[in-house]
């Protein structure tokens, strides 16, 4: 869906509008967002008849790129060898091998470029690159076989196993079984582990200690899998530097994630959450009332959206010239419009607030924090999302339960919120019946509407002493506005206030969603404190004689977010996966509620 457009109802005048002072409270933590200033290398461009496959590695030594590729020779004929280019200085060379290239490794300790050809490998001093030897090697018909050095030994990737050799005659030493079925591409940054390529339950970067033959951790880089050979180690980050795609930046580490970093995009101080792949709008809203019969002056409430939150800012906002902003002790903001009095069938209707609205697809690096329960503490302004309601029941025994189960699994207090949102999103599935039964009854259920995957989440967070609130939010759904969607928040002191979807993709962890939920009010209790009668933005808070009422909102887009994305980044579909939308039904577990 390129944009959402509620068309405003033509031939009436409007106020004119004016930016109001806004309160200074929040119903976000105030957290310090800075845009990203990705670090971007200026290779020369490869000629037209320099050729390379992506199947093929690189290798990075210092700021020269070692690119395995065919040219053509001195005699104009195809040949094969590797292209080197500086990074820095964009400098460029080529080195004919007269054969292809299969693999490439460093040598720290010797300052020597290992080359795999078919049957042997050719030893090149760094800087010269003089040939210093020839070692007969384990015979490869693969386009590409990782080699690489791990403790001062050569190795390389057979199938699946790690094969260790001497390095100065080729002879092999041992085997070991990996821990991983297969491998694509294998990358040693520092000698002491190695990075493995290898797609796995949403990951696909392996860390691998090869004295222990262990995983040591697991990461996800947002890549297509056929620029992961052009990964490298520099200095302390991952960069891709991709010829094909002319790609060469860095890689921005959020967690167990790794992002390209985008100038559009932002990162919470120390690169603890991500926003990326904006989306910007102008945001209306329209106000109409319509008396059935002479209606008296009134009065009438409109949820305002907070400025900011995780994944949304607003920006030159505009109020109607006769509205007054409040708040409420949740810091939601409410707009007080007064209605003139109208007699029967005359119509009311004026823009009441317009703002720019940039919306994000949010991560949050909970992965980083290990938090001890005794370390644990809630500030006072927070302290009112761990009350208990009737729709919550945080000490009921069938809440007390899944707690404790989830407690006894989890380390630490992130490892307990992860766990609660793997819980609710294995043990529910989505159905809209109309029913919004209380936390332990829903989770008996084993299903749910939004709202009820709020309140059990909610439940289960407050039992454990873990600030929870729900965030009441409106949807662009397929081609249908729909207001109607609630998720869970949780509070956490290093990032703020951070979403638990897990009814949108990519239904993984807490704090990554890429919906773009455009939030109107946040709520301790089910209810909005002020806007009364179910989800609606706007009602009556005086009598008004019999007037209906009804809001349009307008979202204008400032350009065609999606089609534009998948012009410029040919790795959004991958990415970013799109499903189609489900409503009024159980999820099966192949489908996804998408929310966009």
């Amino acid at each position: 869906m390129d944009y959402l457009r509620v068309p405003l109802l033509s031939g009436l005048a409007f106020f004119c509008l004016f930016v109001m002072e806004l309160a200074s409270e929040s119903a976000y933590s105030s957290m310090k967002w800075e845009a990203v200033e990705p670090k971007t290398f200026s290779p020369s461009p490869l000629a037209s008849e320099e050729k390379i496959k992506s199947s093929q590695g690189s290798l990075l030594i210092g700021e020269d790129l070692y690119l395995p590729a065919n040219f053509p020779d001195t005699n104009g004929k195809n040949t094969g060898g590797l292209l080197i280019r500086n990074i820095m200085t964009g400098a460029a060379n080529r080195l004919d091998l007269k054969e292809t290239v299969r693999g490439l490794a460093w040598d720290k300790e010797e300052g020597q470029i290992y080359v795999r050809l078919k049957k042997e490998i050719i030893v090149l001093q760094n800087g010269s690159l003089e040939i210093k030897k020839r070692i007969p090697f384990f015979q490869t018909g693969a386009f590409w076989g990782n080699i690489g050095f791990a403790q001062g030994k050569l190795f390389e990737i057979r199938e699946n196993k790690l094969v260790f050799y001497d390095k100065e005659s080729g002879s092999e030493l041992e085997q070991k079984d990996l821990p991983l079925p297969k491998v694509s591409f294998a990358f040693d940054c520092s000698g002491k582990e190695i990075f493995f390529w290898h797609s796995k339950d949403g990951t696909n970067l392996h860390s691998y200690d090869p004295i222990l033959n262990k995983i040591k951790n697991s990461f996800t880089v947002h890549l297509e899998s056929k620029e992961a050979g052009k990964l490298s180690c520099f200095k302390n980050d991952l960069v891709v530097l991709s010829p094909e795609s002319e790609v060469y930046q860095n890689l921005i580490r959020i967690g167990d994630d790794y992002y390209l970093g985008k100038q559009e995009n932002f990162v919470l101080k120390e690169n603890l959450s991500y926003r990326f792949s904006p989306s910007k709008d102008t945001i209306r809203f329209v106000l109409k009332i319509t008396p059935k019969e002479n209606s008296p002056e009134t009065e009438i409430a409109v949820a305002i959206p907070p400025q900011e939150t995780s994944s949304q800012v607003l920006s030159e906002e505009k109020f109607h010239p006769n509205g007054k902003l409040t708040e409420d002790k949740q810091s939601n903001r409410t707009l007080i419009i007064p209605i003139p009095a109208l007699s029967s069938g005359q119509t009311w209707e004026e823009t009441v607030y317009s703002a720019k609205l940039a919306r994000y697809n949010i991560d949050s690096g909970l992965t980083k924090f290990k938090t001890s329960w005794d370390d644990w503490k809630t500030p006072n302004e927070w302290k009112q999302y761990l009350e208990d309601a009737s729709v919550y029941k945080i000490s009921d025994p069938e809440i007390i339960r899944i707690r404790d189960e989830l407690k006894s699994s989890s380390s630490n207090v992130e490892e307990y919120i992860q766990a609660v949102y793997r819980y609710i999103r294995k043990n529910m599935v989505y159905k809209q019946d109309g029913r919004f039964d209380p936390a332990p009854i829903a989770l008996q259920n084993g299903n749910g509407s939004c709202t009820e995957h709020s309140y059990a989440q909610i439940s289960l967070l407050r039992s454990a002493g873990i600030p929870a609130r729900m965030a009441w939010n409106w949807l662009p759904v397929g081609e249908k506005v729909e207001l109607n969607h609630k998720i869970a928040e949780v509070w956490h002191p290093s990032f703020g206030w951070i979403p638990m979807e897990p009814l949108a993709p990519p239904r993984t962890r807490a704090g990554l969603t890429y919906a773009k939920h455009i939030i109107f009010a946040v709520l301790n209790l089910p209810s909005h404190s002020i806007i009364k009668g179910g989800d609606t933005l706007a009602n009556f808070t005086k009598p008004a004689g019999g007037a209906s009422r009804s809001i349009f909102i307008e979202l204008t887009p400032e350009i065609s977010h999606r089609s534009s994305a998948n012009q410029s980044d040919p790795g959004t579909e991958e990415i970013y996966p799109k499903s189609n939308p489900v409503k009024n039904r159980i999820l099966e577990k192949s489908e996804e509620r998408i929310v966009e």
